[in-house]
């Protein structure tokens, strides 16, 4: 192996392989450095599939996490689109449409939004537990009906956008005002096979979709390698040092690596290379997986009260069908009785909802860890960062999975000045397979129908992305 390198990336998550993939295409030698021995098997796996084009942040009134969102869309068609497999298109009348690929990175089965009204019991002000809490229930009852028009005039912009125009949508989209707005994108929901009521509930289609991360990690490996970039999976990093002439990376087996430049995109294991002023959290989310599917949409139920919420994605591995279940819960991932209270408020929210649940042969419940900056306030921050944090040592955090793209675009940008290269070099599938493996949800679902076993333990394959704080939370199910 070449010991030195232009751009030395620490962590091959979604991130770092986002990075180090638009480097090494635009001709720089990159080396990605990864602890497992797969590329993308920790948060990057443990995400539920859904790919965020800013529809679920249409619902706030600051347009920062919108802008951010939609400009992800804008940079997939500007610097992706020569995968064959990115299947964003746009068609003749400017309009976005996703091309049907049986492996392509979306599948085009829009997200819809299950919208609690004001006469639902979320806004029941006859039933409160303190002051706070009657507050609270009054301030979004006054001015949740506000939120969701913006939600609805922004959807409207979004669908009614020229893509192919002067204007781009991710200055267009976020200022819809209320002359956007039109109730004909209000239907009732018609649901079999959940359990939330149709009089105190309305249905917007939404235009986020469900992707198959494993599809877009595959290409990337691809074009990495295709490019002449270097990967090395099981390789820690302990530490890194200003070196000659750029940095020198010490490896837990004792080699070093130098680079001009190093940019560490390891997750939650950044703050070995980030001081702490910088400001990043790491947060643990649980997912829910159940198969046979419990349901045969994707939706969210939408509602201002967090801890209500719920979502759910339907997958398929091996030609079988099954459900990833979130909501909005999430804790500190070092606080036990935390991460136990949010899979059993996960689990309580799921079996209310889901029938079918209680049937399920395969339940499972992991948590997925996302590294975020500290909000400014008490609102979460979902932006991507990217920061000089020493000589020629950067670090970098992509706020979601969706926002890799982004991240990697404008990281290439800031760090050469230059624009990326748009046109890619593909290896080969047999090439990228040894690097990439199927998301955790669907690695539960294989697993489990593979053993038999209706509730399997986090164990084997998909534990070995740092579970120990995971083997220590009781099963919500026993």
């Amino acid at each position: 192996m070449n010991e030195r390198f232009d751009f030395a990336v620490i962590g091959g998550g979604i991130a770092g392989l986002a990075v180090a993939e638009i480097f090494a295409r635009s001709g720089r030698g990159v080396l990605l450095l990864e602890r497992n021995a797969r590329l993308c098997q920790e948060a990057s796996a443990s995400q539920h599939g859904w790919f965020h084009m800013g529809s679920l942040y249409s619902i706030f009134l600051n347009n920062r996490f919108l802008r951010t969102m939609v400009g992800g869309v804008e940079d997939l068609r500007d610097y992706y689109s020569e995968f064959p497999d990115m299947n964003i298109r746009i068609d003749a009348g400017g309009r976005l449409c996703f091309e049907p690929r049986a492996t392509g990175w979306f599948r085009d089965e829009p997200i819809e939004y299950i919208v609690a009204a004001r006469n639902d019991p979320d806004f029941d002000l006859a039933s409160f537990n303190g002051l706070r809490d009657y507050v609270k229930k009054l301030f979004f009852l006054m001015t949740w009906e506000m939120a969701i028009k913006q939600f609805i005039s922004r959807h409207r912009r979004f669908h009614r956008h020229d893509w192919n125009g002067p204007v781009p949508a991710s200055r267009w989209i976020p200022r819809a005002g209320f002359a956007d707005y039109s109730r004909e994108v209000i239907t009732k929901p018609r649901f079999d096979d959940v359990d939330l009521d149709p009089d105190t509930h309305f249905r917007i289609v939404g235009y986020d979709r469900p992707m198959r991360a494993w599809a877009i990690v595959r290409d990337l490996v691809r074009s990495l390698i295709g490019s002449g970039g270097v990967i090395e999976t099981g390789a820690e990093v302990e530490r890194v040092e200003a070196g000659g002439r750029g940095a020198r990376l010490v490896l837990a087996d004792g080699r070093a690596v130098e680079a001009v430049r190093v940019i560490a995109a390891a997750g939650r294991w950044i703050a070995r290379f980030v001081p702490s002023a910088v400001g990043v959290r790491v947060v643990a989310s649980p997912l829910l997986v159940a198969y046979p599917a419990v349901a045969g949409q994707n939706f969210v139920r939408m509602t201002p009260f967090v801890e209500r919420t719920v979502n759910h994605l339907h997958h398929e591995v091996g030609g079988r069908r099954y459900s990833v279940i979130g909501g909005g819960y999430y804790a500190d991932p070092d606080d036990r009785d935390a991460l136990h209270r949010v899979q059993h408020q996960l689990s309580a929210m799921a079996h209310k909802v889901f029938p079918r649940l209680r049937q399920a042969e395969i339940k499972e419940i992991y948590m997925g860890y996302k590294t975020e900056l500290v909000p400014d306030r008490g609102e979460r921050n979902y932006q991507y960062f990217i920061r000089e944090i020493g000589n020629n040592l950067y670090a970098v955090v992509p706020g979601k999975f969706s926002l890799a793209f982004s991240l990697a675009v404008n990281t290439y940008k800031r760090l050469t000045g230059k624009e990326p290269a748009r046109s890619v070099r593909l290896a080969t599938d047999r090439q990228a397979a040894e690097f990439v493996d199927l998301e955790r949800h669907a690695r539960v679902v294989a697993r489990g129908v593979e053993r038999g076993t209706p509730t399997a333990p986090s164990t084997g394959s998909c534990a070995r992305a740092g579970e120990s704080v995971l083997d220590r939370v009781p099963d919500p199910f026993r």
